[in-house]
């Protein structure tokens, strides 16, 4: 026997699964839930709250509760390949949006990683990665300073200008340029997001994320950037396709 939330929930969940509220759209307001099933509020907001927690929903002060975007994104590496674009990885819907670019100086952090001198100057990009209607993966990428100055003598494309449109994916850039990328080291975890990532990729209350932070290796063993991409747990995956 279920609970009147139970019904409510159950309710609504078929409803989505139907396409009768597709994503982005606004589940019925509070009130009038109350109504169609004579129950308190509260009984109402312990549904949404439910289905919150599955992830089907995200309520929104002043707007509603929200049906998420669920398409999944799949990104697939292969011997040998550029690292995949993200619109052959996800479809006609994806889109990408740099949102800051420029020079930095490498923390301690940056510097252990690419083995520079602490202060060094390096190109800092932050990218968000879109599919339907919600940010699922934040790109935040550290490029050796060297090796951005000489691809953009050797190649017109200058890193550190947001504005500026890629002409070839990186690693293709690098390999003109003369530093041609040999390997790369990805270490995959998870966590729960921070506030910032919650609110940009619309996350509900108990997603964990997809961390993972990557060093890219030129043939001589020099260090070219490194990233912390930053995925929305439920919506992303990455699989690896790697010599025996």
């Amino acid at each position: 026997m279920w609970s009147k939330k139970q019904r409510i929930a159950h309710d609504l969940r078929e409803a989505i699964a139907r396409g009768d509220y597709p994503a982005g759209t606004a589940l019925p307001a509070i009130t009038e839930l109350m109504a169609t099933y004579e129950v308190a509020r509260e009984t109402v907001r312990g549904a949404i709250a439910d289905l919150a927690h599955e992830g089907l929903v995200t309520p929104r002060n002043g707007i509603g509760t929200i049906v998420r975007d669920l398409g999944r994104v799949e990104l697939r590496s292969r011997p040998g390949a550029a690292h995949p674009e993200w619109s052959n990885t996800s479809g006609e819907v994806a889109s990408t949006l740099t949102i800051e670019a420029g020079p930095a100086t490498a923390d301690r952090k940056i510097a252990e990683r690419l083995e520079l001198s602490l202060g060094d100057i390096v190109i800092r990009r932050i990218r968000h990665y879109s599919k339907g209607r919600d940010v699922v993966l934040l790109h935040e990428q550290w490029i050796s300073g060297k090796v951005a100055e000489t691809i953009r003598k050797k190649t017109g494309y200058d890193a550190g200008n947001r504005e500026q449109q890629m002409p070839h994916d990186l690693y293709t850039l690098m390999r003109m340029a003369g530093h041609p990328p040999a390997s790369t080291t990805e270490v995959v975890t998870t966590r729960m997001p921070d506030p910032s990532e919650k609110e940009t990729m619309n996350m509900p209350v108990g997603i964990p994320v997809l961390l993972t932070l990557r060093v890219t290796d030129g043939e001589s063993g020099e260090k070219l950037e490194t990233s912390n991409f930053v995925g929305c747990g439920d919506r992303s995956s990455q699989t690896y396709t790697v010599p025996i």
